[in-house]
């Protein structure tokens, strides 16, 4: 009967090399639990934001909403918020958030409806009138572009119609 060699045969603890490789092996998963804190702490914030520029767009397109489509029929003058912007976009800060935002929105006469004749709509002066207003809203954060997708934070669109009725 041989005698085992004690340094070589014994399989009771870990080595120095062993040790170590658990250990960055454990370290490199607490750093991507880490990385997964930080990133989704950044969306969070994300989020948040987003929902105070909904909450500010959805403010602007009541104003919107509300505003008499033509200030006078028979002069057809417009509500000033309700002017055709001609392609651009009328801008405001946002007072409601501490000028965190800034609203943009932009207003198309005549689409999709086109205008319509006093003949049609019975009971106005003569004349052709503006029926339908495509209304366009974006909120960005103060000062950004709102013809840049990554800049605009909350967006709607709307169309607001014209009535004799609204006399």
């Amino acid at each position: 009967m041989m005698k085992s060699n004690r340094f070589f045969g014994n399989d009771d603890g870990f080595t120095l090399i062993e040790a170590l490789i658990a250990i960055a092996i454990f370290s490199i998963g607490l750093l991507a639990v880490g990385a997964l804190q930080a990133n989704s702490l950044k969306r969070t914030g994300n989020i948040a934001q987003r929902t105070e520029a909904w909450a500010v767009l959805d403010n602007q397109v009541a104003q919107l909403k509300s505003q008499a489509f033509y200030q006078d029929p028979a002069a057809k003058t417009f509500t000033p918020g309700l002017d055709d912007t001609g392609g651009g976009f009328t801008q405001q800060v946002d007072r409601q958030m501490n000028g965190t935002y800034t609203v943009y929105w932009r207003v198309a006469d005549d689409t999709p409806l086109g205008p319509q004749n006093a003949a049609v709509l019975s009971g106005l002066p003569a004349g052709t009138y503006t029926v339908c207003k495509t209304i366009t809203v974006r909120v960005t954060r103060q000062g950004g572009n709102p013809l840049n997708a990554n800049a605009v934070l909350a967006e709607a669109q709307f169309i607001k119609t014209w009535a004799a009725t609204d006399l």
